[in-house]
């Protein structure tokens, strides 16, 4: 559409674009024309003047003023000159366009390299070899050009020496290529001769300045540093120097690492900051250095590799054990510490779903990464192209996190990504029952209990019972629905009778036999702030039911006891638990010594109640010949004082908690537990057991 120009204008326009009144300004102590400026302003033409001419009007800014400000004018400036680069420099007539500009305060010189504009194509092809992967550089583009400190040639300097070595003469265009990469060669050794010698010299005896910082780090790299203390390599992105959050100078090493986000691996950006100082310094005491500087550098390798190799293995769910130090960030940005041994659950998925606040998020990888693992050496170019981030300033772009995917279509990871690989999971500690930063080196297999369900003092049938209800229960759970999809795939298993007879380690024997993690929940865990308590309990058995784990809700009398008309607060909890409970798909198990106190709406929804009575004679038998052959403690207890130990009126707990003391007691003496040591425990505690022993039969009626 035609544009439409005014030849007349009363406004300046300013600096920053806007319009100001001015009036008139000379120009060569010459009044302006009428038709450039006029003192009061036009009236805006009718768009719609059907005398209105078809065409451009061009109008040109005239001289500024001291503040900056300039008037448009019709006539082009007296004063433009001729474009020193234009088509006729373009032409190639000159391989290399060099600008200069002055130089004020250094006595050295007056005049400095600005920029080169390399517009030969044979040293364009060279340049292209010399500088692949460098990042922001391309270098078939029409006009090349290298400005500022020249880091891409500076970074490259000894790859272009021996690339410019290993040209020929046989042809014209060698002989010419080499001619073309000379003149480059003596333009850069000039400006910066001082720079590269004093670079070189230093890194050649393994020192660097702070001021040459820039020099010793190339981007593509890779770079050896210390996260959390643990062993890292990153690949360098980019560097620059600024200033810390305290207004200290710094220089910023920015890399790049592969890290699982729950559903793929991709990039994340490390920032490590390297803080000023005087004189020399070690490269190996750098806070993050070229790995190639590393004393051990193969040693390194190998450790890295390998341990990105476990993190590969380790994506996904993971029931593993721990023991190390974990740490999670604090209100306030800190990271709070804690030393964890145990059993855990490795799950990145899950750490982004129940603690979205500090949420994993990676830059994917490209297609063209997905190369064959099986690399001899780490190739830092490899993984140098990505696709668009996943995720913007913290949010998944679409609104939701992505669907976890299979292992078996995930690409294996190339050695460089393994190499770069994070030294962090994400996952969730049974024991502290909180999500925490694990390391992978303190990950280690489990050390199952074998023959935990075998000691398990019960009914061989009730035993049978209930392990075949929950394996079978956990493999085909999505066979069993309601009307309602998801509703009723649940197994609750109620486990009731007096203290010390194995209900809760009949759930952990079952969790242990079918090496599935154990998760126990108590009133505790969950609050008595009815608000709170619904979230909490969906997170829970949402856990749980991710994990295929056992959930034991032990001493569920508060969530279990009969509604009242006059507790409305607890009534909440039993109604809200209840609720919950339709829609819960693993197995539970429910423990209680206070059956007779249930909500009647309990009856239907559990599947399994299995009554423990009293410990027999031979059943307290069996407890403490199992506590005494799985003692570390050599004993010399008989068959006969057997015999007799097992008529105590005793139950499972108790004798745990003798025999305890008794082994105390025999380290003491340094001797061998025998059963004198444990008449003197009962002989001191005796007066415990009777006072129990009085419950215990009060308690008995209950299930009678």
């Amino acid at each position: 559409m035609p544009a439409r120009a005014r030849s007349s204008s009363a406004s300046s326009s300013s600096a920053d674009g806007s319009a100001t009144a001015e009036k008139p300004v000379k120009e060569n102590g010459v009044e302006p024309t009428p038709d450039a400026v006029s003192e009061k302003p036009e009236e805006p033409e009718d768009p719609c003047d059907p005398g209105m001419k078809t065409g451009i009007k061009d109008l040109y800014s005239g001289k500024e003023d001291k503040k900056g400000r300039y008037q448009w004018q019709d006539t082009i400036p007296n004063d433009l000159g001729v474009a020193v680069e234009n088509n006729k420099t373009a032409k190639c007539n000159w391989a290399l366009l060099v600008r200069h500009v002055k130089v004020y305060g250094d006595a050295s010189k007056v005049l400095a390299v600005h920029s080169i504009v390399v517009q030969s194509p044979l040293l364009k092809k060279l340049l292209g070899s010399v500088l692949k992967g460098y990042p922001g550089i391309t270098a078939d583009l029409n006009r090349l050009e290298f400005s500022g400190k020249f880091e891409p040639l500076i970074h490259r300097w000894a790859e272009l020496q021996t690339a410019i070595s290993k040209v020929g003469d046989a042809t014209e265009e060698e002989r010419t290529t080499k001619e073309h990469a000379n003149l480059l060669l003596d333009v850069v050794v000039k400006e910066f001769k001082d720079l590269i010698d004093t670079s070189q010299d230093m890194i050649n005896k393994h020192v660097m300045t702070y001021q040459h910082l820039w020099t010793l780090f190339q981007p593509g790299q890779n770079l050896f540093t210390r996260q959390d203390g643990q062993e890292t390599a990153v690949q360098l992105q980019s560097t620059r120097y600024g200033q810390d959050a305290g207004g200290n100078p710094v220089f910023w090493v920015v890399g790049k690492y592969v890290d699982w986000d729950g559903t793929s691996f991709g990039t994340g950006v490390l920032n490590v900051s390297l803080p000023c100082y005087s004189g020399t310094r070690p490269i190996t005491q750098l806070r993050a250095f070229p790995l190639e500087y590393h004393p051990k550098v193969d040693e390194v390798r190998e450790r890295l590799i390998e341990r990105g190799a476990k993190v590969e293995e380790l994506a996904g769910v993971n029931y593993k054990a721990y023991d190390g130090l974990a740490w999670h960030f604090g209100e306030f940005g800190n990271k709070d510490k804690y030393h964890v041994k145990g059993r855990i659950v490795i799950d990145t998925y899950g750490w982004n779903r129940f603690d979205p606040g500090h949420a994993i998020y990676t830059t994917r990888f490209s297609n063209k990464n997905a190369v064959d693992s099986d690399n001899s050496e780490p190739d830092a170019t490899d993984d140098d192209d990505f696709i668009e981030p996943g995720y913007s300033d913290g949010m998944p772009l679409d609104g939701h996190f992505a669907d976890e995917e299979d292992a078996a279509k995930r690409p294996p990871l190339t050695l460089q990504q393994k190499l770069i690989c994070t030294p962090l999971l994400r996952g969730y500690s049974l024991k502290t029952k909180m999500w925490l930063n694990f390391f992978v080196n303190c990950v280690k297999e489990i050390d199952w209990q074998k023959d935990a369900f075998e000691r398990l003092v019960l009914p061989k049938n009730q035993k049978e019972l209930i392990l075949g209800f929950t394996e079978s229960q956990q493999k085909h759970r999505a066979a069993f629905d309601d009307v309602i999809e998801g509703k009723g795939r649940g197994m609750i298993i109620l486990l009731c009778g007096p203290p010390g007879v194995g209900k809760t380690l009949t759930a952990e024997s079952v969790a242990e036999e079918m090496k599935v993690p154990l998760y126990m929940m108590s009133a505790g865990d969950l609050g008595l702030d009815p608000r709170r308590i619904e979230s909490k309990l969906h997170d829970i058995l949402e856990m749980c039911t991710r994990w295929h784990s056992v959930l034991l809700l032990d001493e569920a009398d508060v969530f279990l006891e009969e509604r009242s008309l006059h507790e409305l607060e607890r009534n909440k909890l039993v109604s809200i638990f209840l609720r919950v409970l339709e829609y819960f798909e693993g197995t539970m198990f429910l423990t209680t010594n206070r059956v007779n106190t249930f909500d009647p709406a309990f009856a239907s929804r559990i599947h399994i109640s299995i009554n423990y009575k009293e410990l027999s004679i031979a059943s307290r038998r069996t407890v403490w010949k199992n506590f005494l052959d799985n003692s570390p403690q050599d004993h010399v207890i008989t068959t006969k004082e057997l015999d007799e130990l097992s008529r105590l009126s005793m139950n499972g707990r108790q004798i745990k908690n003798i025999l305890k003391i008794a082994r105390l007691l025999a380290t003491r003496q340094d001797a061998k537990l025998d059963r004198q040591h444990i008449m003197t425990t009962l002989e001191v505690t005796q007066h415990l057991h009777n006072e129990s022993q009085v419950t215990d039969r009060t308690r008995g009626t209950l299930y009678g």
